[in-house]
């Protein structure tokens, strides 16, 4: 039986409202609960930016006294009465959560999230397999790098999808203070920034991460997941891509050699806009394949048309060797006739991504003389030969 109740935190002065709290049983025999939250208030203008800084917007999470196994985790954007904000409104570039212990995959920066998507999170939670778990400590601080960019009363010149591609792909205008070379980079889509607008005068609008976790108090029940984050950019973390009618299937991918033999429980990728997949590889054998799911209903929370609302994940389960070529390969589409489902004009695109996140199984890490690796955090990726 499912218990549910309210509540409220206080963390550092900043009071966070957990306004929603179920327990229960997992069917394995330890304690679940599962608590929704919300973020400090984000406001935002029509065309307006906001990028929090990843080292000072605290978030809250639960703080019980043992060590805990987060099983789930899900986050939307929403509003002052916690209604579900529509991409078309609002677009969700991303949002990134992070700890002092960061995760353990090759590039670090902005890429050492321990939980994070972008425009399709309402339909992708991180779901680990039933028996593992990510497990932290209550004396964690957790804070977030929220990046939303409001895209209503844009000026249109040409279209309203245009308006809306430069917009969410970060394109350089001369108001936004960065320069020409940074078109599509973070520097052209900074906190305080615009978008150009026609109705600078709109009202401001409160926007929120909303976000739910489903975790144990019981941590050794569950097996726990080591996470890693892969970068098929070479650690670029956004990268340009340009129009090619003649060949409009654009392959981005890297590899490394993996630094230890393991099982892969969960793994899920992430795209942009006229994304057609991405794959993780294993010895040049695709091991999982993230396919976007593009949405049809204009202003429906879920299922906005024109935008990614779903990424498909691989939870079977895999195991790789030490020594292992690990790859990760995105495939976009760049002619001007898009197929994908994208509702922004085809050709060049401005920052995109190719991540892969992944969760490995801490217990099962061996070295490549097979013993248990003890230091887990100390592994290090190299860079896969390059073959000629």
């Amino acid at each position: 039986m499912r218990v549910a109740a309210g509540c409220i935190a206080v963390v550092a002065g900043v009071e966070f409202h957990a306004h929603h709290r179920e327990e229960w049983t997992h069917p394995l025999g330890y304690p679940m609960v599962k608590e929704t939250y919300r973020s400090d208030a984000m406001p935002l203008a029509p065309g307006q930016v906001v990028f929090t800084d990843k080292d000072s917007f605290r978030l809250k999470f639960p703080q019980p006294y043992d060590p805990y196994a987060i099983t789930k985790f899900h986050a939307e954007v929403t509003d002052d009465d916690n209604n579900s904000v529509p991409l078309d409104e609002v677009y969700n570039h991303h949002w990134l959560i992070f700890n002092s212990q960061g995760n353990r995959g090759v590039c670090g920066g902005y890429l050492s999230y321990i939980f994070g998507v972008g425009q399709e999170c309402r339909n992708t939670p991180v779901v680990f397999p039933d028996g593992t778990g990510y497990v932290a400590k209550g004396s964690w601080p957790w804070f977030a790098n929220i990046h939303l960019l409001r895209t209503e009363g844009l000026r249109v010149d040409t279209n309203k999808s245009q308006a809306v591609k430069e917009c969410i792909e970060c394109s350089y205008t001369p108001e936004k203070g960065c320069s020409p070379s940074e078109s599509g980079m973070f520097a052209c889509c900074g906190d305080g920034s615009y978008c150009p607008v026609d109705s600078p005068q709109q009202p401001v609008k409160n926007y929120y991460l909303t976000y739910t976790m489903e975790y144990t108090t019981n941590a050794s029940a569950v097996k726990p997941v080591r996470l890693y984050v892969l970068d098929g950019s070479n650690c670029q973390i956004e990268y340009n891509i340009q129009a090619d009618e003649a060949n409009p299937y654009q392959v981005t991918e890297h590899s490394w050699m993996s630094p230890a033999s393991g099982d892969i429980a969960f793994t899920v990728g992430h795209v942009h806009n006229s994304g057609v997949n991405i794959s993780l590889l294993v010895n040049d054998e695709v091991k999982c394949t993230s396919v976007p799911t593009y949405g049809t209903e204009v202003g429906k929370p879920g299922n906005e048309k024109g935008y990614i609302v779903k990424f498909s994940s691989c939870s079977e389960g895999f195991s790789i060797k030490a020594g292992d070529t690990i790859g990760v390969r995105a495939v976009y589409y760049v002619g001007y006739d898009d197929p994908t489902g994208s509702g922004i004009p085809g050709g060049s695109h401005g920052g995109v991504m190719a991540l892969f996140y992944l969760g490995a199984v801490e217990d099962s890490l061996r070295d490549a003389d097979g013993n248990k690796i003890e230091k887990p955090w100390e592994l290090e990726w190299q860079p896969a030969p390059v073959v000629v």
